[in-house]
């Protein structure tokens, strides 16, 4: 009995492993399929917005706000304001409040990860606080930065903390010869996911055409209500059905002595969890992968909100260079001063915020627990937040 037993659990982790990579290609896919599809079809109107910043900060960063919310990809709306700036379309002083509200934005991906678990009020609890404590850090840094950077501009001819700083360090890059980093995930999914979009509009006669975002051209199809609807459903199917499968199969696999080991030597310290953060996020050029991929595991009680807190803040720094290497392919000096900013914000954010990190872990514990009680809260903080407060200060 026993030898049968101890045969049988290396060929029951190996399935688990398998199944894991299985459903977090999944996962993957649809956080890809979701963030293309409103890239795809809010892509003519997120660029206007952005191209259409004022003088008046506060829009500027509620139009990053829902320009990276609409699309749920920071770095895409990043890519966007650099080629703009870049271009003299948008100016540098403008595009920093902005750059601020797509850290902000982004936000999105994760809390609509954590809806996954919303049957289990303590899971749920757990994961939205995961998610939302993204957003609260965020929130505090712009509170901090944006007055700052303002009142500074004040005593420097207009140009605040960030603007400087980051032009200053532009001297050191300008002439750097262009690099380009392709995410090894995106190899992973994005063929399928285009393959995916491309079949299901060809089913209802939506043509392929080009588009222009940013200083890229790319074909995708033409979307409209109905396309738009069917990508929306089948995405979040997906979503909710890899979550489900990716929580149970990882409290199996992460019992034991595998999840002492990533606790000791990655989560243990918040020097070893911000790298993580910065590197994974860097390798695959998205903060909301980041995010979302840890906060089912907070929710199913693997991991703290103190554990993954410096690693959700190395995720904002990891993002910040894809705006980096879009600068550096241009060659403009304003479009890599504005991506620096994006970089030095987030950097400056966290030497302040990991130390006072109970300050954010706090607030989304507490916005947490109401969200646990009533479900509506969590849904009615996403669309305030990230939808309707920004539509009326942008639009009134």
């Amino acid at each position: 009995m026993i030898d049968k037993v101890k045969r049988k659990d290396p060929l029951e982790n190996i399935i688990r492993i398998v199944g894991m990579f299985l459903f977090l290609w999944l996962f993957l896919l649809s956080i890809k399929l979701l963030g293309g599809t409103f890239k795809h079809y809010f892509s003519d109107d997120t660029a206007n917005l952005i191209k259409n910043a004022t003088d008046n900060p506060l829009v500027s960063l509620f139009i990053g706000i829902l320009s990276t919310a609409i699309i749920q990809s920071s770095s895409s709306t990043t890519s966007i304001i650099v080629a703009f700036v870049g271009a003299g379309t948008l100016s540098l002083h403008n595009a920093i409040p902005m750059i601020m509200g797509a850290n902000i934005g982004t936000s999105i991906t994760g809390i609509l990860v954590s809806f996954g678990q919303m049957r289990n009020r303590m899971e749920f609890n757990r994961s939205f606080s995961a998610a939302i404590v993204h957003d609260y850090f965020n929130w505090f840094a712009v509170l901090l930065f944006l007055p700052l950077e303002i009142i500074t501009g004040k005593f420097w001819d207009g140009k605040g903390i960030l603007e400087r700083s980051s032009e200053f360090l532009t001297k050191i890059f300008v002439g750097a010869s262009g690099v380009k980093f392709d995410s090894p995930l995106d190899a992973v999914v994005k063929p399928i996911a285009h393959k995916i979009e491309f079949f299901i509009a060809d089913i209802l006669g939506n043509p392929i055409t080009e588009h222009t975002i940013g200083n890229k051209t790319q074909s995708f199809p033409q979307y409209d209500g109905i396309l738009l609807t069917i990508m929306v459903i089948l995405s979040l199917v997906l979503l909710f059905i890899a979550l489900n499968y990716m929580s149970v199969i990882m409290k199996k696999i992460l019992i034991g002595k595998f999840e002492r080991i990533i606790h000791k030597y990655v989560f243990n310290q918040a020097a070893t969890a911000l790298l993580f953060g910065i590197l994974f996020t860097v390798s695959v050029q998205s903060s909301s992968i980041t995010i979302s991929l840890v906060v089912p595991l907070v929710g199913a009680g693997i991991f703290s909100m103190e554990q993954i807190f410096p690693y959700a803040v190395g995720a904002n720094i990891g993002t910040t260079i894809t705006g980096i290497l879009a600068a550096m392919v241009t060659g403009n000096a304003s479009g890599i001063s504005i991506a620096l900013v994006h970089t030095l914000f987030n950097v400056f954010a966290a030497f302040i915020f990991i130390p006072l990190k109970a300050i954010p872990i706090g607030a989304a514990r507490w916005f947490a627990s109401k969200a646990g009680q009533n479900k509506f809260w969590a849904i009615g903080y996403a669309l305030v937040v990230f939808f309707i407060i920004p539509i009326i200060i942008i639009f009134s």
